[in-house]
Protein backbone atom coordinates (compact mmCIF):
# COMPACT_ATOMS: atom_id res chain seq x y z
CA UNK A 1 0.00 0.00 0.00
CA UNK A 2 1.57 3.37 -1.20
CA UNK A 3 2.78 5.17 1.93
CA UNK A 4 0.20 8.07 1.16
CA UNK A 5 -2.89 6.29 0.81
CA UNK A 6 -1.59 4.43 4.15
CA UNK A 7 -1.57 7.82 5.71
CA UNK A 8 -4.84 8.98 4.78
CA UNK A 9 -6.41 5.77 6.07
CA UNK A 10 -4.50 6.13 9.45
CA UNK A 11 -6.13 9.53 9.83
CA UNK A 12 -9.68 8.64 9.30
CA UNK A 13 -9.57 5.65 11.52
CA UNK A 14 -7.34 7.42 14.57
CA UNK A 15 -9.34 9.33 17.14
CA UNK A 16 -9.58 12.68 16.93
CA UNK A 17 -7.95 14.40 19.54
CA UNK A 18 -10.15 16.27 22.16
CA UNK A 19 -10.83 20.02 21.93
CA UNK A 20 -10.53 22.21 24.93
CA UNK A 21 -12.98 24.42 25.41
CA UNK A 22 -12.62 28.17 27.20
CA UNK A 23 -14.36 28.38 30.60
CA UNK A 24 -17.55 29.77 30.43
CA UNK A 25 -20.11 30.30 33.70
CA UNK A 26 -19.51 33.65 35.01
CA UNK A 27 -22.05 36.38 34.79
CA UNK A 28 -19.51 38.61 35.03
CA UNK A 29 -15.43 39.85 35.21
CA UNK A 30 -13.65 37.29 36.49
CA UNK A 31 -10.78 38.78 38.59
CA UNK A 32 -9.00 35.87 40.40
CA UNK A 33 -7.67 32.57 38.71
CA UNK A 34 -5.98 29.24 39.98
CA UNK A 35 -4.75 26.43 38.27
CA UNK A 36 -2.96 23.29 39.44
CA UNK A 37 -2.45 19.93 37.55
CA UNK A 38 -6.42 19.39 35.71
CA UNK A 39 -7.93 21.72 38.44
CA UNK A 40 -8.86 25.63 37.68
CA UNK A 41 -10.47 27.57 40.41
CA UNK A 42 -11.87 30.84 39.44
CA UNK A 43 -13.46 33.89 41.02
CA UNK A 44 -15.96 36.33 39.65
CA UNK A 45 -18.32 39.73 40.44
CA UNK A 46 -20.90 37.54 40.48
CA UNK A 47 -20.30 36.43 43.62
CA UNK A 48 -19.27 32.90 42.57
CA UNK A 49 -16.04 30.53 43.16
CA UNK A 50 -15.87 27.56 39.77
CA UNK A 51 -13.89 24.21 40.30
CA UNK A 52 -13.59 23.14 37.02
CA UNK A 53 -12.26 20.20 35.44
CA UNK A 54 -9.40 21.53 33.04
CA UNK A 55 -9.93 17.81 30.96
CA UNK A 56 -13.77 18.43 30.00
CA UNK A 57 -14.10 22.19 31.00
CA UNK A 58 -16.84 21.47 33.05
CA UNK A 59 -17.49 23.40 36.44
CA UNK A 60 -17.10 20.58 39.28
CA UNK A 61 -18.32 22.96 41.86
CA UNK A 62 -19.69 26.15 41.84
CA UNK A 63 -20.05 27.99 44.84
CA UNK A 64 -21.85 31.71 45.91
CA UNK A 65 -20.84 31.97 49.50
CA UNK A 66 -19.23 35.39 49.64
CA UNK A 67 -21.02 38.99 49.99
CA UNK A 68 -20.10 40.75 46.97
CA UNK A 69 -17.32 39.78 44.35
CA UNK A 70 -14.93 36.87 44.54
CA UNK A 71 -11.20 38.81 45.19
CA UNK A 72 -8.82 35.61 45.47
CA UNK A 73 -8.63 32.40 45.25
CA UNK A 74 -5.94 29.26 45.93
CA UNK A 75 -5.62 25.73 45.34
CA UNK A 76 -4.80 23.11 47.79
CA UNK A 77 -2.56 19.90 46.87
CA UNK A 78 -5.01 17.87 48.62
CA UNK A 79 -8.21 19.02 46.80
CA UNK A 80 -9.32 21.66 48.75
CA UNK A 81 -10.04 25.20 47.92
CA UNK A 82 -9.92 28.49 49.42
CA UNK A 83 -11.65 32.09 48.18
CA UNK A 84 -11.54 35.18 49.59
CA UNK A 85 -14.04 37.95 48.65
CA UNK A 86 -15.18 41.62 48.74
CA UNK A 87 -17.07 40.97 51.98
CA UNK A 88 -13.46 40.33 53.78
CA UNK A 89 -13.85 36.92 54.40
CA UNK A 90 -11.87 33.74 53.78
CA UNK A 91 -13.48 30.48 53.40
CA UNK A 92 -11.41 26.87 52.92
CA UNK A 93 -13.55 24.04 50.73
CA UNK A 94 -13.55 20.78 50.17
CA UNK A 95 -13.83 19.85 46.43
CA UNK A 96 -16.93 18.71 46.53
CA UNK A 97 -18.79 20.47 49.03
CA UNK A 98 -21.65 23.25 49.13
CA UNK A 99 -20.89 25.15 52.22
CA UNK A 100 -17.17 25.77 53.26
CA UNK A 101 -15.51 23.49 56.45
CA UNK A 102 -13.73 26.78 57.67
CA UNK A 103 -14.51 30.73 57.33
CA UNK A 104 -14.07 33.87 58.82
CA UNK A 105 -16.10 36.25 60.02
CA UNK A 106 -17.41 39.34 57.74
CA UNK A 107 -14.12 41.74 57.79
CA UNK A 108 -13.91 45.50 58.03
CA UNK A 109 -12.37 45.61 54.84
CA UNK A 110 -12.35 43.52 51.38
CA UNK A 111 -9.98 41.33 50.97
CA UNK A 112 -7.64 41.87 47.65
CA UNK A 113 -4.75 38.91 47.92
CA UNK A 114 -4.66 35.76 49.09
CA UNK A 115 -0.96 33.53 49.18
CA UNK A 116 -0.91 29.71 50.67
CA UNK A 117 2.30 29.07 51.61
CA UNK A 118 4.83 25.89 50.16
CA UNK A 119 3.99 23.51 52.85
CA UNK A 120 0.24 24.24 53.01
CA UNK A 121 0.20 24.83 56.37
CA UNK A 122 -0.47 29.22 56.33
CA UNK A 123 -2.59 30.91 54.47
CA UNK A 124 -2.01 34.74 53.97
CA UNK A 125 -4.81 37.55 53.14
CA UNK A 126 -4.41 41.11 52.42
CA UNK A 127 -6.68 43.42 52.85
CA UNK A 128 -7.70 46.81 51.00
CA UNK A 129 -7.27 48.75 54.61
CA UNK A 130 -3.50 47.56 54.06
CA UNK A 131 -3.63 44.97 56.89
CA UNK A 132 -2.31 41.27 56.29
CA UNK A 133 -3.31 37.93 57.89
CA UNK A 134 -2.12 34.69 58.21
CA UNK A 135 -3.87 31.85 59.62
CA UNK A 136 -2.47 28.79 61.05
CA UNK A 137 -4.00 26.08 59.25
CA UNK A 138 -3.00 23.34 61.18
CA UNK A 139 -2.44 24.76 64.84
CA UNK A 140 -5.46 26.85 64.31
CA UNK A 141 -4.35 30.83 65.33
CA UNK A 142 -3.82 33.72 62.86
CA UNK A 143 -1.78 36.29 63.01
CA UNK A 144 -2.37 40.58 61.67
CA UNK A 145 -0.38 43.38 61.27
CA UNK A 146 -0.78 46.98 59.61
CA UNK A 147 1.41 45.66 56.86
CA UNK A 148 0.94 48.60 54.05
CA UNK A 149 -0.36 52.77 54.77
CA UNK A 150 -3.00 51.25 51.37
CA UNK A 151 -4.53 48.06 49.88
CA UNK A 152 -2.16 45.17 49.56
CA UNK A 153 -1.66 44.61 45.96
CA UNK A 154 0.04 41.11 46.03
CA UNK A 155 1.36 38.23 48.30
CA UNK A 156 3.16 35.62 48.11
CA UNK A 157 5.42 32.53 50.00
CA UNK A 158 9.07 32.31 49.16
CA UNK A 159 10.43 28.60 49.33
CA UNK A 160 12.35 29.91 52.58
CA UNK A 161 9.26 30.64 54.13
CA UNK A 162 9.13 34.20 54.32
CA UNK A 163 5.88 36.12 52.77
CA UNK A 164 6.31 38.81 50.68
CA UNK A 165 3.62 41.44 50.46
CA UNK A 166 3.69 44.85 48.13
CA UNK A 167 1.23 47.34 48.86
CA UNK A 168 -0.09 50.86 47.16
CA UNK A 169 1.75 52.96 49.45
CA UNK A 170 4.76 51.88 47.33
CA UNK A 171 6.59 49.86 48.91
CA UNK A 172 7.76 45.67 49.50
CA UNK A 173 7.60 43.85 52.97
CA UNK A 174 9.11 40.45 53.72
CA UNK A 175 7.03 38.77 56.90
CA UNK A 176 8.13 35.91 59.00
CA UNK A 177 5.22 33.28 59.04
CA UNK A 178 4.26 35.49 62.50
CA UNK A 179 4.40 38.77 60.74
CA UNK A 180 7.27 39.50 61.90
CA UNK A 181 9.27 42.49 59.69
CA UNK A 182 11.91 41.02 58.03
CA UNK A 183 12.45 44.11 55.87
CA UNK A 184 11.30 46.38 53.94
CA UNK A 185 12.39 47.86 49.72
CA UNK A 186 10.31 51.34 48.26
CA UNK A 187 9.20 50.87 45.21
CA UNK A 188 9.23 53.44 41.92
CA UNK A 189 5.79 53.15 41.25
CA UNK A 190 1.91 51.98 41.90
CA UNK A 191 2.49 47.63 42.23
CA UNK A 192 -0.96 45.99 40.66
CA UNK A 193 0.57 42.71 41.44
CA UNK A 194 3.27 40.05 42.42
CA UNK A 195 3.90 36.78 41.86
CA UNK A 196 6.91 34.45 42.56
CA UNK A 197 8.97 31.94 40.22
CA UNK A 198 12.64 30.26 40.89
CA UNK A 199 12.84 32.82 43.97
CA UNK A 200 12.43 35.47 42.12
CA UNK A 201 10.09 38.12 43.05
CA UNK A 202 7.68 39.55 39.95
CA UNK A 203 6.30 42.89 40.14
CA UNK A 204 3.55 44.30 37.58
CA UNK A 205 3.41 48.22 37.59
CA UNK A 206 0.44 50.80 36.61
CA UNK A 207 3.16 52.82 34.53
CA UNK A 208 3.65 49.02 32.45
CA UNK A 209 6.84 47.90 33.84
CA UNK A 210 7.54 44.89 35.06
CA UNK A 211 10.29 44.41 37.19
CA UNK A 212 12.35 41.23 38.69
CA UNK A 213 13.06 41.53 42.68
CA UNK A 214 15.59 39.01 44.74
CA UNK A 215 14.37 37.89 47.79
CA UNK A 216 16.16 40.60 49.58
CA UNK A 217 14.29 43.52 47.67
CA UNK A 218 17.40 43.77 45.43
CA UNK A 219 15.94 44.95 42.29
CA UNK A 220 17.15 42.65 38.92
CA UNK A 221 15.89 43.17 35.54
CA UNK A 222 13.51 45.47 34.51
CA UNK A 223 11.08 46.11 31.50
CA UNK A 224 8.54 48.57 30.17
CA UNK A 225 6.17 46.36 28.35
CA UNK A 226 3.61 49.26 27.49
CA UNK A 227 2.29 52.70 28.50
CA UNK A 228 -0.31 51.31 29.69
CA UNK A 229 -1.16 49.93 33.55
CA UNK A 230 -0.60 46.34 33.64
CA UNK A 231 -2.74 44.87 35.58
CA UNK A 232 -2.08 40.87 36.30
CA UNK A 233 0.83 38.27 36.61
CA UNK A 234 1.42 35.11 37.46
CA UNK A 235 4.96 33.24 37.37
CA UNK A 236 5.42 29.59 37.27
CA UNK A 237 8.27 27.08 35.65
CA UNK A 238 10.98 29.93 34.92
CA UNK A 239 8.08 31.99 32.99
CA UNK A 240 6.57 35.40 33.85
CA UNK A 241 2.81 36.35 32.52
CA UNK A 242 1.87 40.15 32.59
CA UNK A 243 -1.37 41.26 31.63
CA UNK A 244 -2.56 44.80 30.39
CA UNK A 245 -5.76 46.65 30.81
CA UNK A 246 -6.29 46.83 27.33
CA UNK A 247 -6.22 43.15 27.19
CA UNK A 248 -2.28 42.46 25.94
CA UNK A 249 -0.56 39.47 27.62
CA UNK A 250 3.17 38.78 27.23
CA UNK A 251 5.07 36.16 28.70
CA UNK A 252 8.42 36.43 29.17
CA UNK A 253 11.91 34.19 30.29
CA UNK A 254 12.33 34.70 34.27
CA UNK A 255 15.87 35.21 34.05
CA UNK A 256 16.56 38.02 31.83
CA UNK A 257 12.61 39.18 30.54
CA UNK A 258 13.33 38.15 27.15
CA UNK A 259 9.98 37.86 25.69
CA UNK A 260 8.77 34.90 24.00
CA UNK A 261 5.15 36.05 22.89
CA UNK A 262 2.16 38.64 23.27
CA UNK A 263 -1.15 37.77 22.54
CA UNK A 264 -4.36 40.32 22.32
CA UNK A 265 -6.34 37.71 25.14
CA UNK A 266 -9.07 40.36 25.71
CA UNK A 267 -10.74 43.78 24.44
CA UNK A 268 -11.04 44.89 27.73
CA UNK A 269 -8.43 44.42 30.86
CA UNK A 270 -7.06 41.19 31.84
CA UNK A 271 -7.57 41.06 35.50
CA UNK A 272 -6.34 37.42 36.47
CA UNK A 273 -3.99 34.88 35.00
CA UNK A 274 -2.73 31.68 35.34
CA UNK A 275 -0.16 28.99 34.28
CA UNK A 276 1.18 25.74 34.38
CA UNK A 277 3.39 23.67 32.23
CA UNK A 278 1.89 24.77 28.62
CA UNK A 279 -1.20 26.07 29.23
CA UNK A 280 -1.97 29.85 29.92
CA UNK A 281 -5.14 31.41 31.38
CA UNK A 282 -6.48 34.76 31.06
CA UNK A 283 -9.71 35.85 32.21
CA UNK A 284 -10.88 39.56 32.26
CA UNK A 285 -14.14 42.17 31.98
CA UNK A 286 -16.38 39.82 29.23
CA UNK A 287 -16.59 36.33 32.15
CA UNK A 288 -14.50 33.99 29.64
CA UNK A 289 -11.40 32.23 31.34
CA UNK A 290 -9.38 31.49 28.22
CA UNK A 291 -6.92 29.13 26.95
CA UNK A 292 -3.34 29.46 25.54
CA UNK A 293 -0.27 27.85 24.46
CA UNK A 294 2.40 28.73 26.89
CA UNK A 295 4.74 27.38 24.18
CA UNK A 296 4.29 30.31 20.85
CA UNK A 297 0.47 31.65 22.59
CA UNK A 298 -1.82 30.22 20.40
CA UNK A 299 -5.36 29.84 21.63
CA UNK A 300 -6.42 26.51 22.90
CA UNK A 301 -10.03 26.90 23.70
CA UNK A 302 -12.32 26.07 20.50
CA UNK A 303 -16.31 26.75 20.86
CA UNK A 304 -17.09 28.56 23.70
CA UNK A 305 -16.47 32.03 22.60
CA UNK A 306 -19.25 32.26 19.55
CA UNK A 307 -21.51 29.35 20.78
CA UNK A 308 -23.61 31.94 23.19
CA UNK A 309 -24.61 33.95 20.51
CA UNK A 310 -25.15 30.85 18.00
CA UNK A 311 -29.04 30.94 18.97
CA UNK A 312 -30.20 33.88 18.78
CA UNK A 313 -33.81 33.97 16.26
CA UNK A 314 -34.36 37.29 17.41
CA UNK A 315 -37.34 36.80 19.63
CA UNK A 316 -38.39 38.40 23.01
CA UNK A 317 -37.40 34.44 24.67
CA UNK A 318 -33.91 34.76 23.12
CA UNK A 319 -33.20 38.32 24.88
CA UNK A 320 -34.37 36.58 27.98
CA UNK A 321 -32.19 32.93 27.19
CA UNK A 322 -29.01 35.47 27.08
CA UNK A 323 -28.82 35.29 30.92
CA UNK A 324 -29.18 31.91 30.62
CA UNK A 325 -26.01 30.86 28.20
CA UNK A 326 -23.70 32.23 30.63
CA UNK A 327 -24.04 28.87 32.08
CA UNK A 328 -25.98 26.62 29.54
CA UNK A 329 -25.66 25.99 25.77
CA UNK A 330 -28.29 24.44 24.01
CA UNK A 331 -25.88 22.44 22.14
CA UNK A 332 -26.65 18.10 22.33
CA UNK A 333 -24.23 16.99 24.86
CA UNK A 334 -22.67 20.30 25.74
CA UNK A 335 -21.57 20.19 29.50
CA UNK A 336 -18.87 22.45 28.93
CA UNK A 337 -20.38 24.84 31.52
CA UNK A 338 -21.28 26.01 34.89
CA UNK A 339 -25.01 24.49 34.21
CA UNK A 340 -26.28 21.24 31.67
CA UNK A 341 -27.01 21.54 28.24
CA UNK A 342 -30.64 22.44 28.45
CA UNK A 343 -31.12 20.65 24.82
CA UNK A 344 -34.19 18.30 24.65
CA UNK A 345 -34.94 19.13 28.67
CA UNK A 346 -38.46 19.01 28.31
CA UNK A 347 -39.92 15.55 29.63
CA UNK A 348 -36.64 14.88 31.35
CA UNK A 349 -36.66 13.57 35.12
CA UNK A 350 -34.34 16.48 36.89
CA UNK A 351 -30.68 16.03 37.36
CA UNK A 352 -30.51 12.67 34.71
CA UNK A 353 -28.79 14.13 31.92
CA UNK A 354 -25.87 12.00 31.12
CA UNK A 355 -22.35 14.04 31.59
CA UNK A 356 -22.91 16.28 34.35
CA UNK A 357 -21.93 16.29 38.04
CA UNK A 358 -25.32 17.17 39.75
CA UNK A 359 -25.47 18.06 43.77
CA UNK A 360 -27.14 14.69 45.28
CA UNK A 361 -30.07 17.38 46.82
CA UNK A 362 -30.94 17.70 42.97
CA UNK A 363 -31.02 14.05 42.23
CA UNK A 364 -33.36 13.95 45.26
CA UNK A 365 -35.84 16.15 43.99
CA UNK A 366 -38.75 14.52 42.30
CA UNK A 367 -39.59 17.19 39.20
CA UNK A 368 -40.23 16.30 35.51
CA UNK A 369 -39.15 19.39 33.51
CA UNK A 370 -41.58 20.60 31.41
CA UNK A 371 -42.50 24.09 30.01
CA UNK A 372 -44.71 24.90 33.08
CA UNK A 373 -41.76 23.45 35.89
CA UNK A 374 -39.33 25.57 33.56
CA UNK A 375 -41.62 28.77 34.28
CA UNK A 376 -41.98 27.79 37.62
CA UNK A 377 -38.46 27.60 38.79
CA UNK A 378 -37.93 30.78 37.23
CA UNK A 379 -40.89 32.53 38.92
CA UNK A 380 -40.00 31.23 42.32
CA UNK A 381 -36.37 30.68 41.94
CA UNK A 382 -33.70 28.35 42.35
CA UNK A 383 -33.35 28.20 46.65
CA UNK A 384 -36.69 27.56 46.70
CA UNK A 385 -37.54 25.34 43.60
CA UNK A 386 -34.56 23.21 43.62
CA UNK A 387 -33.23 23.57 47.06
CA UNK A 388 -29.09 22.21 47.07
CA UNK A 389 -29.11 23.47 43.42
CA UNK A 390 -25.71 25.58 42.49
CA UNK A 391 -27.64 27.67 40.16
CA UNK A 392 -27.64 31.05 41.17
CA UNK A 393 -30.45 32.54 42.74
CA UNK A 394 -32.39 34.70 39.86
CA UNK A 395 -35.88 35.19 38.83
CA UNK A 396 -37.91 35.99 35.86
CA UNK A 397 -40.52 38.45 37.10
CA UNK A 398 -42.57 38.75 33.98
CA UNK A 399 -45.23 36.23 33.02
CA UNK A 400 -45.00 37.05 29.50
CA UNK A 401 -40.72 36.56 29.81
CA UNK A 402 -40.86 33.31 31.00
CA UNK A 403 -43.72 32.14 28.32
CA UNK A 404 -41.08 33.72 25.64
CA UNK A 405 -38.31 31.56 27.35
CA UNK A 406 -39.81 28.25 27.44
CA UNK A 407 -41.07 28.54 24.07
CA UNK A 408 -37.29 29.61 22.71
CA UNK A 409 -35.87 26.47 24.19
CA UNK A 410 -38.19 24.16 23.34
CA UNK A 411 -37.87 25.80 19.49
CA UNK A 412 -34.07 25.33 19.37
CA UNK A 413 -34.29 22.20 20.92
CA UNK A 414 -35.83 20.64 17.68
Amino acid sequence: MPCLLRSVILAVLLPLPAVAQDLVGHGGPVGALALEGDRALSGGFDTRAILWDMDSGAARNVTRFHDGNVTAVALFADGRFATAGQDGRVAIWQSDSRAPEFATGHGVSAISSLALSPDQAHLAAGFWDGTVQVLDLGAGGNARVQAHGDRVTGLVWLASGKLVSVGSDLRMARWSPELDLAGRTDLPDLPNGLAVTRDRLAVVFAEGALRLYSPRGDLLPERFLTDRPLVAVAARGGVVTAGAIDGTVWLLEADGLSERFRIDAATGPVWALATEGDVLLSAGADGMIRRWSARDGAPLGQGAATSQTAVDDGSRGAQVWRACAVCHSLEPGDQSRAGPSLHGIFGQRIATRPGYDYSEALQQLDIVWTKRTVAELFEFGPEAYTPGSRMPEQRVASAEDRQALVEFIERMSR
